[in-house]
């Protein structure tokens, strides 16, 4: 495939879901709005508390399926069709038996995590109600990781808009008549609302093929020995965020809602942008890992066009940061703007390894991929920690980059020796680039008058929004934009 039909076909898949990101997004902003008014600051801080502790359960006992389920449904399809069938079948009920794990986990750990949540055991019953949560997420697993494996994304996006439209609703009215009982109530029945949705509209193939006992046995036990570093991966990603609220939670509950802000506007919504790309990437890097040059090409595209997108959506935050944490929060929460200072240079070397990380997925190297994690999230921990106190919020924001600064430099060294993975120029000059306008705002915003810092953030925003627009124009519009223009002249 030439790079420019690449490209198209790259930009097509990430619009479409990009679309879906973008409502999702509106969405949530909605409900985060209402959750700052309803809850308060202390309750908003809370939500995110009680999602990590739900995160931390789920990566601790799914062995890495979504990942895992979709590489093995898109490296089976269209090669053979009964292992295929079968393939689905495996991941179906070992999905099925990760959610009842957790929800077993769940329910015997629940005074312990309502300790370690809460400070007390009085909220043991809420964790023992999440069982709930936990079986119908599950359920819904499969017939996610079915439609992104077979690259059904027509389906996948109208299945997603529906059902994070249905569950706004549902949440805000469990926020309003429920209060801080209802951020429990509003997840089990976000995760029920959800499974019935994908079960009316996402329908598997019926097939006559059974698995034997022995058969289930092997693909059991090849899922969790490939899935039981991701899954301890995840674990300690989500244990280190853990430690982090906690740690601030303690110090001051205040500095938790400012950090659950911040971590929403680095990781939720500018980290949309990687989701949207990677419904089409991770399945098609997959498919094409064999073709080495094949394979780097689509890299360094999804990496070029990562870059193209985030650079203005950084320099935008930049620009409007306050205003937009006002907007979508309340003015309570504008501290949590100090987190991005540093941090919003963190999402330029996330998009790095974000695209060229997959590499270790696709090649089955779960050791190496889950070297680098552990070792960053840990490192997040402890650096976050360390700068908190001696920087404040600001030292949270420079934390993630340092982190993130550091796994670039040692993964692409890896993938360059092992793998032969080279940047080609274009990608390189605009990875560069994105760096160094990013670090000079950064000086700026601490060497400027606040008036000034803003002029020159605007302008930035709108020249890199104005070189991107041209970019993609060059790439898949075939120069229509611009020859438009110029015919106006």
């Amino acid at each position: 495939m030439s790079s420019q039909k690449q490209y198209k076909t790259l930009f097509k898949a990430t619009s479409l879901f990009g679309i879906v990101e973008v409502l999702r997004l509106f969405l949530k902003l909605v409900i985060n709005f209402a959750a700052g008014r309803i809850l308060g600051v202390q309750g908003f801080g809370l939500v995110g508390l009680i999602e990590n502790t739900t995160q931390l359960i789920t990566s601790f006992t799914n062995f890495g399926i979504n990942f895992i389920g979709i590489r093995e449904i898109a490296a089976k399809k269209g090669v053979n069709e009964q292992e295929f069938q079968k393939t689905i079948k495996a991941i179906n009920f070992f999905s099925i038996a990760t959610g009842l794990l957790a929800a077993i986990v769940s329910i015997v750990l629940s005074s312990l995590l309502s300790k370690l949540t809460f400070e007390t055991t009085d909220y043991y019953i809420w964790f023992i109600l999440l069982s709930v949560y936990f079986v119908f997420t599950s359920l819904t697993q499969n017939k996610i990781i079915f439609l992104e494996g077979t690259q059904n994304f027509s389906k996948l996006i109208r299945i997603n808009i529906l059902s994070n439209a249905v569950n706004t609703v549902v949440v805000i009215l469990s926020y309003y008549f429920f209060k801080i009982n209802g951020i429990i109530i509003a997840m089990i029945l976000s995760a029920i609302v959800t499974y019935l949705i994908y079960l009316k509209l996402t329908l598997v193939p019926n097939t006559n093929i059974k698995l034997t006992t022995n058969e289930k046995q092997t693909y059991f036990k090849e899922y969790i020995k490939s899935g039981s570093l991701m899954a301890l991966n995840v674990f300690i990603g989500f244990l280190c965020y853990y430690v982090i609220r906690i740690f601030l939670k303690d110090h001051n509950s205040a500095y938790l809602s400012y950090y659950n802000v911040g971590n929403i506007i680095l990781v939720s919504y500018l980290g949309m942008i990687f989701i949207a790309m990677s419904k089409y990437f991770f399945p098609k890097l997959t498919q094409t890992i064999k073709e080495k040059d094949d394979s780097n090409l689509l890299i360094n595209n999804q990496l070029e066009m990562s870059l193209l997108v985030i650079l203005p959506a950084i320099l935008i935050v930049y620009s409007f940061g306050n205003e937009l944490i006002s907007l979508f929060f309340s003015k309570d929460f504008k501290p949590a703007y100090s987190i991005l200072i540093f941090g919003l240079l963190s999402i330029v070397f996330r998009g790095f390894n974000y695209a060229i990380g997959y590499l270790f997925l696709a090649h089955k190297n779960y050791k190496q991929y889950f070297i680098i994690n552990a070792l960053s999230d840990v490192l997040n921990a402890v650096l976050s920690i360390i700068l908190f106190n001696k920087i404040g919020l600001y030292g949270i924001g420079l934390a993630i980059l340092v982190n993130y600064v550091l796994s670039s430099i040692y993964i692409y060294f890896y993938v360059n020796k092992v793998y032969d993975f080279k940047l080609n120029k274009a990608t390189k000059t605009l990875f560069l680039g994105s760096v160094l306008i990013t670090a000079c705002l950064i000086w700026l915003y601490f060497n400027l008058n606040a008036h000034y810092f803003f002029i020159i953030a605007v302008v930035l925003a709108i020249l890199s929004l104005f070189f991107s627009v041209l970019k993609f124009d060059s790439y898949i519009f075939d120069n229509k934009i611009k020859n438009k223009i110029k015919s106006l002249f």
